[in-house]
């Protein structure tokens, strides 16, 4: 034992000695990397010397023999709560470290599943998702897909079109044909085939984790970004009908909405291990996904999480200018905007409280503030990303379908002004933009009219003609686009392509028009 005192202290000592050296001599101010890898070595070689000398000291015994008689001491507590489950950890190491809930007799669990939320005083954990475990039980049982398509809760008016009576008629009469369908159907299939076995769909695997902010050009963003193209891909799922208890792809949908669902953090935020720039995109459409879910199930237990994820949203929006960006307290963007309004829309439709000052509320006036704050042109139609700069056609069209999900009308002018800047830069395959596409297309989808025919007939090739046809383990997705797609990667890509593919269904249109009414407004 006294050796090894010596051999941990000898090591001790020289590597406070070599970190005085470095820094006393500003010997890192030059060749930062090369010496920081120099550096990590030799620590790593430093440290494997002394853990095989001590390996070689201590053996697992830590000194005892392994000879002779065993005895082994049971605990039993008379508590039911203090007996904790062993479950192997599914998540990442970072959270990994986080406490393990009690598991109770009644909650069906999957093998290596997630720690669940913490355990009530009751003895039932919080926010329990019973339809969720059932639906992927059932699915892990006979590893067959479910194939019911008949919604067992009545679905919000919003989302009505999304039921398998009413999803192909209005697709047909709102601009949709079979060829659409079909491009959404093996967006879907690629989706399913590419789902990891926790639930998630991973960024990095498909090609994220590259794109860059600003002046960030050293520091690729997206890593991090499982829960947000995860939530794409759900909303995928969702816009065609599939919910986690109905639908051809209700496994998937399970796996996905609990994986978010165990990862949601004390604060309400769903972005999982996202980076500074990306954390709020990542909540935001991980929100959406889980609202949109609770809102086409009833699913009782979604709604905890879901009140904790609005709070989440309406934390980080500053309270003057109403907007949303990176970290609470700033003062917004357009970007941002859209995912966080389409979160408290979707809230709303999910039964939360959207009255007159509730928290929602207030979140919507403050969001028509910021709004107008980014405004410019004749009509206040045009919209910049940030107040102060020039407009841009994707934030135009972002800014639109925001002011027309808070209550704008088609005949507002300012809504005229920005269809005609959407109509002036219509969708070629030789300049793919999916963030720009999805924003102009629900916007124009929801104006209806004249515009809404032209954008979709240019819309519809472009779109689809980038789809991969080729037979191989890339079929029916797309490639990530120059803009955006460095961030999010092929999953990123091919969720925008579906969203934008179902837009005929997906919503009903908020000027609530047929599309021959509005063509002949």
């Amino acid at each position: 034992m006294h050796s090894i005192g010596w051999i941990i202290g000898i090591v001790v000592a020289a590597l406070a000695a070599g970190l005085t050296v470095v820094v006393r001599t500003r010997w890192l101010q030059s060749h930062t990397l090369a010496k920081c890898v120099v550096l990590s070595v030799g620590l790593h070689l430093l440290l494997a010397v002394a853990c095989g000398l001590l390996a070689g000291f201590m053996p697992a015994s830590w000194g005892h023999d392994e000879e002779g008689r065993m005895t082994m001491v049971m605990v039993v507590a008379s508590d039911p709560e203090a007996v904790i489950h062993h479950v192997e950890p599914a998540a990442p190491a970072a959270e990994a470290a986080e406490p393990v809930a009690a598991a109770t007799p009644d909650t069906p669990r999957l093998a290596q599943e997630p720690p669940a939320e913490p355990v009530s005083g009751d003895g039932v954990p919080a926010d329990v998702v019973p339809l969720l475990n059932a639906a992927v039980e059932a699915a892990a049982a006979d590893d067959t897909v479910a194939t019911d398509d008949t919604p067992e809760h009545p679905l919000p008016n919003a989302y009505a079109n999304r039921t398998p009576a009413r999803r192909t008629a209005a697709a047909i009469a709102r601009g949709g044909s079979e060829a659409t369908e079909q491009a959404v159907r093996r967006a879907l299939e690629w989706l399913a085939a590419n789902q990891a076995e926790d639930g998630r769909w991973e960024t990095v695997r498909h090609g994220g984790g590259r794109g860059q902010v600003g002046a960030q050009r050293n520091q690729a963003t997206g890593v991090g970004s499982d829960h947000g193209v995860t939530g794409l891909a759900l909303l995928a799922f969702l816009g065609a009908g599939s919910t986690h208890t109905t639908g051809p792809h209700a496994d998937c949908v399970a796996k996905g909405i609990r994986f978010l669902v165990d990862r949601q953090r004390a604060d309400g935020s769903l972005a999982g291990e996202a980076e500074f720039f990306a954390t709020l995109y990542c909540h935001g459409m991980a929100g959406i996904a889980l609202a949109e879910s609770a809102a086409m199930t009833g699913d009782a237990s979604l709604r905890g999480p879901l009140e904790r994820a609005v709070g989440f949203t309406l934390a980080m929006q500053h309270p003057v200018t109403g907007g949303w960006r990176y970290a609470a307290g700033d003062k917004g963007d357009t970007s941002q905007l859209g995912w966080q309004v389409m979160l408290l829309a979707a809230a709303a439709q999910a039964g939360l409280d959207a009255g007159p000052d509730s928290g929602i509320d207030r979140g919507r006036q403050r969001a028509r503030t910021f709004l107008q704050s980014v405004s410019s042109g004749q009509a206040g139609g045009l919209a910049a990303y940030r107040t102060g700069e020039r407009p841009t056609m994707p934030m135009t069209a972002e800014a639109l379908f925001c002011r027309l999900v808070l209550g704008a009308t088609a005949a507002d002018p300012s809504v005229r002004e920005a269809v005609a800047v959407i109509a002036g830069s219509p969708p070629t395959a030789a300049r793919p933009n999916a963030y720009a596409w999805y924003y102009a297309t629900l916007a124009s989808f929801h104006v209806g009219g004249p515009q809404w025919d032209a954008w979709n007939r240019r819309m519809q090739p472009a779109v689809m003609s980038l789809q991969r046809q080729d037979t191989g383990p890339l079929r029916g997705s797309w490639d990530p686009d120059p803009v955006w797609g460095g961030h999010g990667g092929r999953v990123y890509a091919t969720a925008m392509a579906a969203l934008t593919l179902e837009v005929y269904y997906r919503y009903v249109p908020l000027s609530g028009e047929s599309p021959q009414v509005a063509k002949n407004r």
